[in-house]
């Protein structure tokens, strides 16, 4: 069966991303967000033909991800999407204990 992420991973035209891919193999990025701290994220989001603003709003709520993001993302960064939604697992709760995201009620 063709899977469309092999598409993605011939176009692939940074570098980066075999980095990103061993520093989350190495344990050094331990959530989603952490991986733009080493490639751009207009980078990635150009590379998967993602727009910008959307992809923004990927990073910083995690939690409204859509699945076939998180393949999309696992297969750009050669990773296990296992190991993807751990890394966006993390950081969903880390953003839940720190209240990063402020409730209009609050205010």
């Amino acid at each position: 069966m063709f899977n469309p992420l092999f598409i993605y991973l011939i176009m692939v035209k940074d570098k980066r991303h075999k980095t990103v891919k061993i520093l989350i193999e190495g344990g050094h990025v331990t959530d989603f967000a952490t991986i733009f701290d080493h490639i751009p994220k207009t980078t990635v989001a150009d590379e998967l033909g993602i727009h910008f603003n959307r992809f923004n709003n990927i990073i910083s709520k995690v939690g409204d991800m859509r699945i076939s993001d998180l393949y999309l993302l696992s297969g750009y960064f050669e990773v296990e999407p296992e190991v993807m939604f751990r890394l966006i697992n993390n950081q969903h709760a880390a953003t839940k204990k720190t209240g990063r995201k402020k409730s209009k009620r609050a205010e």
